[in-house]
């Protein structure tokens, strides 16, 4: 008896011991596999189109993380795509046509054909002979530095906030609410990204590769997996940084605005990272706003804005 005892107290420690390995070393190999894979596709891909090397990885990626959240929760509360909402699946399930109209207006018409360069290249100076990843580094740096100052007006100009404040509304975060976007909230900072490097003439297979990416990194960071990023941190705007983007009041609520790297943010004085990451309080949004739970409702509220953020002149006429 002492024995079975001892031989699952064992087990207990070896899948634990497992688990913290996983949880620490598993982010830095899961953005390199990304990398590589695209890397391969946009390098030809054997017999397979780019198209189809990205969506591979891609339904990858989440049948990956989703594992990630099964084996090494961040928060045992917050759940994993069984506890996910009628809206959580209506705006993933969204999140593919949207992704597909952008697509179609702003890389296959206007980076695929030449003919409509001229509407939007102001620079052509694109390096498209140098290497790959260096080519990758600069896209990242451009949209990174792009979508900060959209992503940073969606919480400072009040019109924009009333689209953004849905994503806000998130009480957890979970791998398939990385898409619980009003819909024009996710077009717009998709296509701020792509135009910023039309802009620069950047070519049809570097735009579809940054993407992708940075849509894997947006899986990592709405997920509940127990990512411990380490030297990452410093860096990239990581799971942690999100979470502290998504936490309630401040500095986490006002801060972490950059989409991959943090480098915008230290700039602009706008990171923040918590020494303790195992609790960055609640997620949401602040009291006083009265956020409908369903799809149909949120999809009103920029236009029923004094129902669900009343303002206090209103609190007072109605008191």
């Amino acid at each position: 008896m002492s024995e079975q005892l001892m031989d699952g107290t064992q087990g207990g420690f070896e899948t634990n011991r497992i688990r913290h390995v996983v949880s620490r070393f598993a982010y830095g190999p899961i953005l390199l596999l990304a990398l590589g894979v695209l890397w391969w596709g946009v390098d030809g891909g054997g017999p397979f189109s780019l198209g189809i090397v990205a969506n591979s990885l891609y339904i990858f990626m989440l049948i990956l993380i989703g594992a990630l959240e099964f084996y090494i929760p961040y928060k045992q509360n917050w759940g994993t795509v069984r506890k996910a909402s009628r809206a959580d699946v209506l705006y993933f399930m969204a999140a593919a046509p949207i992704d597909y109209l952008h697509v179609f207006l702003l890389i296959s018409i206007l980076a695929s054909t030449a003919s409509y360069h001229h509407y939007v290249t102001v620079f052509d100076i694109w390096p498209s002979h140098t290497h790959i990843l260096f080519q990758l580094l600069l896209v990242t740096l451009i949209v990174d530095f792009s979508k900060y100052w959209y992503h940073r007006a969606t919480h400072e100009v009040p019109l924009l906030w009333r689209y953004h404040s849905i994503h806000h509304s998130l009480d957890r975060l979970e791998m398939l609410r990385a898409s619980y976007f009003y819909p024009i909230d996710i077009f717009l900072t998709v296509a701020i990204g792509t135009l910023s490097l039309l802009f620069f003439g950047v070519d049809y297979e570097i735009i579809v590769f940054h993407n992708v990416f940075a849509g894997i990194t947006g899986l990592l960071n709405h997920s509940n997996a127990d990512l411990k990023c380490g030297f990452f941190d410093k860096f990239l705007n990581s799971p942690g940084h999100h979470r502290a983007h998504h936490s309630v009041g401040l500095p986490g609520s006002r801060s972490n605005y950059g989409s991959f790297f943090n480098f915008a943010d230290r700039i602009f004085g706008t990171r923040y990272l918590p020494e303790d990451q195992s609790d960055f309080g609640p997620l949401g949004l602040e009291e006083g706003y009265n956020m409908p739970k369903t799809v149909l409702k949120q999809l009103a509220v920029p236009f029923r804005w004094n129902q669900v953020h009343p303002s206090p002149e209103a609190d007072k006429s109605q008191g």
